[in-house]
């Protein structure tokens, strides 16, 4: 079981760190759910399907436009009136603590390119969304599906350069303590719109900061703890 959750958790952690409107778009705030589908190895990817995964988004008049994603309770935070994104990484099933690792966030691909809306259209939780492919990095392209019935200020994590749309699938590949890549797909299910509390949106207070190249060697720790159980 413990091999299992550190290859699970190098995969979520690895992941976090990603027009054709027939409505009038109505303001968005509150928690969307969705379902995750996954191919790979079949050892790893019944456990992403069992997890819940959210997002919450909302506009804060003290804290600008918040938006969380939350999977396997991995947290990534984007906070659009400071410009970060900060990663909230729960390792206490390892017998590790919980870190915080926040980095400046522009809203924009590493690649410079803009995200290619391609007109086709699908309906998801009664909405109509469109395909967009986003070139996050010169080797990633990730692929989601957009609505514009349904509009927010906030940044989307995982989806850079995406603006004024609600995402309600997308796909997306990380890769697990050598167990190759897995392909995630997360639909959404759910749509509750609803006021969002403001500590909801913001970190927890209590979590100790931890650098990029800290959490490098935090990973590799632990993919050599499930390595360990290999032999």
């Amino acid at each position: 079981m413990k091999r299992l959750f550190a290859a699970v958790l190098v995969a979520v952690v690895a992941l976090l760190g990603s027009n054709a409107a027939a409505k009038k778009a109505k303001t968005f705030e509150g928690i969307i759910s969705y379902t995750i589908t996954a191919t790979g190895d079949p050892s790893i990817t019944s456990s992403f399907e069992m997890m819940p995964a959210e997002m919450l988004i909302a506009t804060l008049k003290t804290k600008g436009h918040n938006s969380v994603f939350s999977i396997m309770g991995q947290k990534t935070y984007l906070d659009s009136k400071k410009g970060t994104m900060t990663s909230l990484i729960d390792m206490s099933m390892l017998g590790m603590g919980t870190y915080c690792m926040e980095n400046p966030y522009d809203g924009k691909t590493t690649t410079g390119k803009a995200p290619v809306f391609t007109g086709e259209t699908k309906t998801i939780c009664g909405y109509t969304a469109e395909k967009v492919t986003i070139a996050s990095t010169d080797s990633a392209t990730i692929e989601a599906w957009v609505t514009r019935e349904m509009t927010t200020d906030a940044a989307v994590p995982m989806l850079p350069g995406i603006n004024n749309c609600v995402p309600l699938q997308f796909n997306i590949e990380t890769a697990a303590t050598g167990m190759g890549t897995i392909k995630l797909t997360l639909t959404a299910n759910e749509m509750k719109q609803q006021k969002v509390p403001a500590d909801d949106l913001v970190p927890p207070k209590k979590c100790q900061s931890i650098t990029t190249e800290e959490l490098n060697t935090l990973l590799q720790s632990i993919r050599n703890f499930g390595n360990d159980f290999d032999e």
